[in-house]
């Protein structure tokens, strides 16, 4: 009688093809396990909810008085916190950690991560005129200090090891 016991799963279950069927002699069941969807979900761009909290200290800065560090500090230029934005939005990465956002004393901004090991700074002082700072605590990448301007592939490298950690 227990030949022919027929028991149903669920699609979705890992168990789905393996034992459904049971009878006097029978192996145990494999478990199929498909990651699929857990790997399409993990891969995914993130929802940028770190635009949301960056944007909101780009616009304070931007509405910071004179004088604001107490050395008449100019605030931050909106086309400055504009760009930062633009270079936010071609590095980061799922994964990425959000970035500190420090207003600087040029009208600038300071974009920084000093965490897994790793000493990552991005300063824009105007659009196309940004200097990055980049020193990796393990040893396994040469320190980084270099202008950029239109090139942002240098930072491409710090990003990823940042998200990778």
């Amino acid at each position: 009688m227990l030949d022919n016991v027929v028991r149903s799963f669920d699609e979705d279950s890992p168990f789905a093809d393996a034992g459904a069927t049971t009878t006097t002699h029978r192996s145990a069941p494999v478990p199929i396990f498909s990651f699929d969807k857990f790997r399409q979900h993990f891969n995914a761009v993130p929802e940028r909810k770190w635009e949301v909290e960056v944007l909101k200290k780009l616009l304070r800065f931007a509405q910071m008085p004179e004088g604001w560090d107490s050395y008449k500090a100019p605030p931050m230029k909106w086309d400055v916190g504009l760009f930062a934005l633009e270079v936010l939005n071609r590095v980061m990465r799922p994964r990425t950690p959000l970035p500190q956002v420090v207003p600087s004393s040029a009208g600038g901004v300071q974009l920084e991560w000093h965490e897994k090991d790793i000493d990552l700074e991005v300063h824009i002082a105007a659009p196309y005129e940004c200097e990055l700072w980049f020193e990796d605590h393990r040893g396994e990448n040469s320190p980084v200090s270099v202008e950029l301007s239109n090139d942002f592939s240098l930072l491409q490298r710090p990003i990823a090891l940042l998200s990778s950690r």
